[in-house]
């Protein structure tokens, strides 16, 4: 049947009249749709590169913004120690750590240090031959304006350059998004105008030949269609590239989020900082100590908060873009806990907070030591942050089995702060919320430690739990599932098969073969983690005999009991499985 559709294809085609001039349109036509399909082709490979780019643009700008950081710092060592605020030791460490800092390379293939203009090199030299000739620890108050007549215009000098890195760098990045955008938008300009085109010519085509060929009309109606199923996977392909445009925009637009995000959570920091220090440049009066000691505070505050900030966006920039991936292997759920404790234990000491922690076993989940250290050290600290003065914060380990038959590890972590309002706690992990008594109370924070903390427990399969009242305190509940051997992972994995094979084995069964199907049953069911309703399809079975048969009606009744109970257990797995 087929050969014979197709002779008659030919036969169709035969009887057609075409000119030399609808010959020349048709191959027009040809090449316009095979140079779309190059086209399409380029534009998808270039999004590749494009998403490639969009990534390679946040090591840099890290390794820049941390270079800042320790200019920044640097810098306040020489204005502390040119007003008898520190020794030369400490302004040397921190010249050390800059050192460090500029020789980092990146994934780019440079070090900071090459990034930087000469001007700062020569800045940064002529403030260490200051540093060299003056005389070793506190510097005497005697050669306190002389050292200041020669480091502050270093200092200005310095930290001009370290905002003109970030500058530079800020502008070849537009650069190269600038430059990837309007290449892409002349590929599609491209991609447009050969689909019309091979939409004008095949449209011309068909015109041309209709009127040539009406006689023949209806013989060449099959070939006709199939041309026309031609245009439509065409415009199918058309439609490809708009939504490869589409999500070329939406990569445009997800960079400009994260760099305006950046812009602005740093802006307010970094002007204190540089407000900060400008009133410690004009500090020379020894009584004024105090006040100085307290403006250093309030630089290293404000210095942590956009550390802290920065480390957070590009952990969750590195988990949308899955770089952060999991390393599963056996992790021992209490040294983690223990560490995050020991972490935050100088802050709750500081706030004369007391921190316990209750194990009653060890437990060992699948999963990444790392990102689960971050989940608890972040949940640790909010804990400390917000609780008050001589409070207690309770940590609890234990384990628990869900009602899908999976053995999870259970971490509590209970204080006794500001808790959060009822209204707020269904936003608590969205990224950048933070509830508004934590707002209004000036609590530090960058509403993204809850939005991360969620994401790696969800990539560990685990869930985490909010209860807390408003102006009482908080408990956050981590449950994750504990570590299966290869066998207990074995039989884990089976058990939605030994369900379905019971249930259908029980449907089949009669009173006369019920105590050999319940005892087969019963005992799978129990090897395999269902322990309750194995033990009654056992119990069942001991009790039906060769000489005592059910009745019909009264075994019918069992059966239905035991079938509803393993349909229930089969649908608390295969919802958890959905889910």
């Amino acid at each position: 049947m087929r050969q014979d559709h197709r002779a008659e294809n030919l036969r169709s085609i035969a009887r057609f009249q075409i000119t030399k001039s609808q010959w020349v349109i048709a191959t027009v036509a040809l090449f316009s749709i095979l140079a779309l399909g190059v086209a399409s082709l380029t534009q998808s490979n270039q999004t590749l590169r494009q998403s490639a780019m969009l990534s390679d643009v946040e090591t840099p700008a890290a390794s820049i913004i941390f270079t800042q950081r320790e200019t920044l710092v640097y810098a306040t060592r020489l204005a502390q120690w040119s007003n008898g605020g520190t020794t030369r030791r400490s302004v040397q460490i921190a010249r050390n750590l800059l050192a460090q800092r500029l020789a980092v390379i990146d994934m780019s293939g440079r070090s900071m240090g090459s990034r930087a203009k000469s001007s700062y090199w020569k800045a940064i030299k002529a403030a260490d031959e200051v540093v060299a000739a003056a005389p070793v620890g506190v510097l005497p108050e005697s050669m306190h304006t002389q050292i200041n007549d020669q480091v502050f215009p270093i200092i200005d000098q310095i930290l001009s350059e370290a905002r003109k890195l970030v500058v530079s760098y800020q502008r070849s990045t537009d650069r190269e998004t600038e430059k990837g955008l309007r290449d892409a938008a002349s590929r599609n300009q491209l991609s447009l105008v050969l689909f019309y085109l091979s939409l004008f010519f095949s449209g011309l085509f068909l015109l041309l030949n209709v009127r040539t060929n009406f006689k023949s009309y209806r013989e060449a109606g099959k070939v006709l269609d199939e041309e026309q199923r031609r245009l439509e996977s065409t415009i199918a392909e058309l439609q490809q590239a708009r939504t490869t445009v589409e999500e070329l925009n939406n990569l445009n637009d997800a960079k400009n989020a994260f760099i305006a995000t950046v812009n602005h959570e740093l802006r307010t920091p970094l002007t204190s900082i540089i407000g900060y220090i400008d009133i410690i440049r004009e500090e020379n009066d020894p009584s004024k100590k105090s006040e100085t000691a307290q403006y250093l505070d309030i630089l290293d505050r404000n210095a942590q908060i956009l550390l802290n900030l920065v480390e957070s966006m590009l952990t969750l920039s590195k988990i949308d873009s899955n770089q952060a991936e999991l390393n599963y292997e056996k992790v021992w759920i209490n040294e983690v806990v223990d560490n995050a404790i020991f972490t935050m234990k100088p802050q709750a000491i500081k706030s004369g907070i007391t921190i316990t922690l209750d194990n009653d076993d060890e437990y060992f989940v699948a999963g990444d030591a790392g990102q689960l250290t971050q989940v608890f050290i972040n949940l640790v600290g909010n804990a400390v942050k917000f609780s008050p003065r001589d409070s207690t914060i309770a940590i609890t380990l234990s384990s628990l089995r869900k009602e899908t038959g999976v053995d999870c590890a259970r971490i509590s972590i209970a204080d006794s702060g500001i808790g959060i309002p009822k209204e707020d706690i269904e936003h608590l992990f969205t990224r950048f919320f933070r509830a508004k008594n934590a707002v209004l109370d000036h609590f530090q924070g960058t509403g993204l430690g809850l939005s991360i903390v969620s994401q790696v427990l969800q990539r560990h399969r685990g869930t985490i739990g909010v209860d807390s009242t408003q102006g009482v305190g908080t408990t956050f509940t981590v449950e994750i599932p504990l570590y299966l051997t290869s066998e207990e992972k074995m039989i884990q994995d089976r058990r939605t098969d030994v369900l379905n094979r019971a249930i259908t084995a029980l449907e089949k069964s009669t009173p006369e073969t019920a105590r050999a199907t319940t005892h087969e049953i019963g005992g799978a069911l129990g090897f395999y983690g269902f322990a309750t309703i194995g033990a009654d399809i056992l119990e069942y079975s001991r009790t039906v005999t060769d000489e005592v048969i059910p009745s019909q009606e009264s075994f019918e009744i069992t059966k239905n009991h035991f079938l509803a109970e393993l349909r229930n257990e089969l649908s608390k797995i295969e919802g958890v499985s959905n889910g």
